[in-house]
């Protein structure tokens, strides 16, 4: 997906609440065009009412009620209009950060591990955090602002050309430059800065997110006021580049009201070149108020232009980031399956990592359906990525892997995930319930059955012990539990997979021998015949007929 297809995907999302975005717009000039015709009409009648009010005859005759009745109206209008715009504009703009967000994400799915993983975290947040957001709000900020001023300067031209042609041409000269050449040109200047406050954000978060997942070791190595210092630093630069955005938006906003207030001197100049007779004042105060009243529409169009550029520059980040193709893709149609029985079969598979000498060396193996396998092998032989092969995480460069004599590319997303059931090396635990953490992979299963898997993982004793049971809510990745508990508690939510194949890496790692051994037997006996792919550093006895399997470290040429 490029980033021309990310700007036809959000205009097909745009058009989608075409309505609700439409009445948005509707209120809003509404809005504008009623402030506008209240200052307008009401500086015209209280000329007109002072040259009435000259003579006795004729302020007897001028009629105050029918003017101070439009006056009311368009006060009212205006109100009415302005709250009715916020509402419907920011209803639509949730509308839209709900659709946008779930596609975006669903999206990422494909692209994960690979190759989302090769994007640093805190430059994947800010593309789709800060992206996102700025994308959503375009219609808003933009959008909509852009469409009424240019419905308030047409207005004011033509009370100008309505009222003395002479009029036209200082009106449209000092709205020109103020509704497009000097915030167009502080936008055009701030383009460069807008991708380099896009870059400072990233930065930031990224020492951001290491500096908190490291913060123990930090404070316990000393190190911590050394990247507090380094971190404060590109804070500062962050803040720094913001403030001068900020600043140059003010200037802009700044410049068009003092080129619109010109403008105004301009026209009272012209107006006081006329030989006019009296009664033409009120027309002529409606062309000076006309052009001073355009400056609520055109106060916010530096900010506008800004905002638009913000969001084709975020369309372009978020398109780079989606346009990457996935290093998985499953066919859409299922093919016909055998029923499961957990067969597997490496034919020469091998994998190595883009721009890296790891990998997995060229692999022949055939498991048996409910066999215990365990794997081993020094760091960096290629064990996880034998995982994620045997998971369809990721492809073999050469080779194919079975299951149930069945290449895994020909199986469905949704078929595969039922039947290969995968521990990663860095599982994840969510700021939910004891409960709702191990649902996550049987949302059926009740009580009784996750007691019984806490109880083969040795998780029981620790479950006894928390004041609310199963309910008992966790903190984000597992806060509040040692390394070894948070592990167990996500084996135990693999392990109530309904799987044919079983593929744990490093479950028992923090475990002590004895505590290691009683897992193991647990596991064994909870996946009864399913097939067991057991990775490990530790020597673990699973099953009486388990097998074991050495990695050797992939050697590049």
């Amino acid at each position: 997906m490029s980033p021309a297809d990310t700007r036809l995907r959000i205009a097909r999302l745009l058009r989608r609440h075409w309505q609700r975005l439409g009445l948005a717009l509707l209120l809003g000039l509404c809005a504008l065009l009623a402030a506008f015709g209240l200052l307008v009409f009401s500086g015209q009648f209280i000329v007109a009412a002072a040259i009435a009010g000259s003579g006795a005859a004729t302020a007897a005759a001028f009629d105050i009620f029918r003017p101070g009745a439009l006056i009311r109206l368009f006060a009212l209008v205006r109100t009415a209009s302005r709250y009715g715009e916020r509402l419907v504009a920011h209803d639509v703009l949730l509308r839209l950060l709900q659709t946008l967000r779930s596609r975006t994400y669903a999206r990422l799915a494909a692209l994960t591990p690979e190759p989302l993983a090769r994007w640093s975290e805190g430059e994947l947040l800010q593309r789709l955090v800060a992206d996102v957001d700025a994308l959503n709000e375009a219609p808003l900020r933009a959008g909509l602002p852009l469409a009424a001023a240019g419905a308030v300067v047409i207005a004011a031209l033509i009370v100008a050309a309505l009222v003395e042609r002479d009029f036209l041409l200082p009106v449209a000269v000092a709205l020109l430059l103020a509704a497009l050449v000097v915030p167009l040109a502080t936008a055009c200047r701030s383009r460069r800065d807008g991708r380099q406050l896009a870059q400072c954000a990233a930065v930031r978060r990224d020492g951001l997110v290491d500096a908190l997942r490291g913060l123990t070791t930090l404070l316990l190595c000393g190190a911590w006021p050394q990247w507090r210092e380094a971190w404060l630093a590109e804070d500062r630069a962050l803040l720094s580049a913001q403030f001068a955005q900020r600043v140059r938006e003010s200037l802009g906003q700044a410049v068009a009201a003092l080129t619109i207030g010109a403008g105004t001197c301009a026209l009272v100049a012209v107006v006081a070149s006329h030989d006019a007779p009296a009664f033409a004042a009120p027309g002529f105060a409606a062309a000076i108020l006309g052009l001073l009243a355009s400056a609520e529409a055109l106060a916010p169009m530096t900010a506008a232009w800004l905002a638009w550029g913000r969001a084709r520059a975020a369309a372009q980040r978020i398109g780079a980031v989606l346009a990457s193709a996935p290093a998985i893709t499953f066919p859409t149609s299922p093919a016909s399956l055998p029923p499961p029985r957990g067969a597997l079969e490496l034919r020469r598979v091998s994998y190595i990592y883009p721009a890296r000498s790891a990998g997995l060396a060229e692999l022949t193996l055939s498991i048996a359906p409910g066999a215990r396998l365990c794997v081993s092998g020094v760091s960096g032989a290629g064990k996880s990525t034998l995982a994620a092969l045997l998971a369809r995480s990721l492809d073999p460069a050469s080779g194919d892997i079975r299951l149930d004599s069945v290449d895994l590319r020909d199986y469905d997303e949704a078929a595969l995930r039922s039947r290969v059931a995968l521990l990663p090396q860095r599982p994840h635990l969510f700021a939910a319930s004891v409960a709702e953490n191990l649902r996550i992979a049987d949302p059926q299963a009740d009580d009784a059955r996750l007691q019984a898997v806490l109880q083969a993982v040795a998780l029981d004793a620790w479950l006894a012990q928390l004041p609310q049971g199963l309910a008992t809510p966790l903190g984000e990745y597992g806060t509040g539990l040692s390394g070894g508990e948070a592990r167990r508690l996500a084996l135990a939510r693999t392990l109530l997979r309904p799987a044919a194949v079983f593929v744990l890496d490093e479950p028992y790692e923090g475990l002590d021998a004895a505590l290691r051994a009683r897992v193991a037997a647990g596991v064994d006996a909870w996946i009864g015949e399913a097939t067991l792919v057991l990775i490990s550093h530790h020597a673990v006895t699973i099953g009486v007929e388990a097998t074991s399997l050495t990695l050797q470290p992939l050697r590049v040429a």
